[in-house]
């Protein structure tokens, strides 16, 4: 138990689904993909995994056939609108239906935002926020077809706490969690529930990806930020001590596709929730300073 779980009641156990029902999981080659495509699967889905690594995504699709269920490997950009709308036909060509979508794919560059181009900005949005829009509008008029469906959107306690290093990353997972809150009311007549898991720390690579992605800025001298790269660095590594499991957010996820009545939003771990109603009540200049001395940020008086 995690540190003011201890204050909400315990999370429901997710059912095992009827037959012949199909969940498509992005970003599914690592981390919180994978282990939610796992989940679904034990939960009596047919599996679609989609990412850009082949091997992966082909490794895990056995994995879940060995273990007795059916998964489909798909290898896709998600930042290619073509590719993107590929997914989803071939999705329908091999299983006929989609009755879970989980919108899990999103990467960060971990620079500062001057550091980052026009080009680079546009990706990022392009991967965690416009493929996942773009597969929603795409696949809910088949869940409407079908009388109802799931999405469940993976969101980032980076949407609510603002941290330095990520803006586009943040900016893209707050943009998802106010989609999430107007898809809940747009899709509600067809019975297409809408939910946002909301992850802490959680111990995937996307940590170290973000820093070996962004070394040359380490390794340059004239870099103004170089100190808050590694000051970022050391308190993530401590923040990662006491990181939760990619299967923790899976449990979550699975509980968000088999509910009758899921949630508005997950948090994982719950007492994440708890953390962020009462830095969210803090005044604004308390915040400030409790975030300046938390990510190490010198201001000059005045």
């Amino acid at each position: 138990m995690h540190r003011g779980d201890a204050i909400f009641p315990p999370m429901p156990t997710p059912t095992r689904v009827s037959p012949n029902r199909v969940a498509l999981v992005t970003g599914a080659s690592s981390g919180i993909g994978e282990a939610a495509a796992r989940r679904l699967a034990r939960c009596g889905f047919r599996v679609v995994v989609a990412a850009r690594r082949a091997e992966r995504l082909e490794s895990l699709a056995k994995e879940i056939t060995t273990q007795g269920g059916e998964a489909l490997a798909v290898a896709v950009d998600l930042a290619d609108a073509t590719a993107t709308s590929e997914l989803v036909t071939r999705t329908r060509d091999a299983f006929g239906r989609i009755d879970v979508l989980v919108n899990n794919a999103g990467f960060s560059p971990g620079a500062a935002l001057e550091q980052v181009s026009r080009d680079e900005l546009r990706h990022i949005f392009d991967v965690n926020l416009f493929s996942a829009l773009q597969l929603v509008g795409e696949i809910a008029p088949l869940m409407r077809a079908q009388g109802g469906g799931h999405i469940v959107n993976i969101g980032s306690l980076g949407g609510s706490v603002a941290a330095p290093l990520a803006i586009p990353y943040a900016a893209t997972k707050s943009g998802l969690d106010a989609a999430t809150r107007g898809m809940r009311l747009e899709l509600a007549p067809w019975r297409i529930r809408v939910s946002l898991v909301i992850p802490g720390f959680v111990d995937t690579a996307v940590f170290e990806n973000a820093r070996i992605g962004s070394q040359h800025l380490r390794d340059d001298p004239g870099n103004p930020y170089r100190k808050l790269f590694f000051d970022l660095d050391d308190l993530t590594r401590k923040s990662l001590k006491s990181a939760i499991p990619p299967d923790d957010v899976a449990k979550l996820i699975a509980l968000a596709a088999t509910s009758a009545r899921p949630r508005l939003r997950y948090y994982a771990p719950v007492s994440a929730r708890l953390q962020v109603g009462l830095l969210g009540m803090l005044p604004e200049r308390v915040l400030d300073r409790i975030l300046l001395g938390l990510y190490k940020i010198e201001v000059p008086r005045s």
